[in-house]
């Protein structure tokens, strides 16, 4: 009974958990989506004057966690495609190249943001295009992996 617990503890500690975060990115996006809808909504009522400021202000809150999230997402995306290899019988992505597809919201923020500086543009920019390119991967990874490991 003792080496039965000890199997289950230790396939428990196995399991990854880094696609937790990879999911966040389409969550926070709804997220996001739905605090612009109501704030493009609340701005439309004098009452509140929050003019014409609506996707600043949206990201007020979700701003850090947006960039966070873009920048341990290509980590996350690694260390969990290194799990479903060794451990999938029937889908064996490469840890490197998912890492790298998932960097593309990282170099978009980096990018972005270096114009937005030499042009004087809003700072929300390059978090909201580094973020927004992340999601579709996000999607397609999460995709792939419920296929092939039947989670999430």
């Amino acid at each position: 009974m003792s080496s039965r617990r000890a199997d289950g503890e230790r396939t428990r500690r196995r399991r990854s958990h880094h696609w937790y975060w990879v999911a966040a990115i389409p969550a926070a996006f709804c997220l996001w989506l739905a605090s612009l809808a109501w704030l493009a909504l609340a701005s439309s009522w004098e009452a509140f004057g929050f003019g014409g400021a609506t996707v600043e202000l949206s990201l007020v809150a979700l701003g850090a966690p947006f960039v966070f999230l873009t920048v341990y997402f290509p980590m996350a995306v690694y260390r969990d495609a290194d799990y479903v290899n060794r451990t999938s019988g029937q889908w064996g992505p490469n840890p490197q190249r998912y890492a790298l597809g998932a960097a593309l919201g990282l170099v978009v923020l980096v990018a972005v943001g270096v114009a937005t500086l030499l042009l004087g543009a809003s700072p929300a920019i390059p978090v909201i295009a580094g973020f927004v390119v992340s999601v579709p991967f996000a999607v397609y990874y999460l995709y792939r992996r419920h296929e092939t490991v039947g989670t999430p």
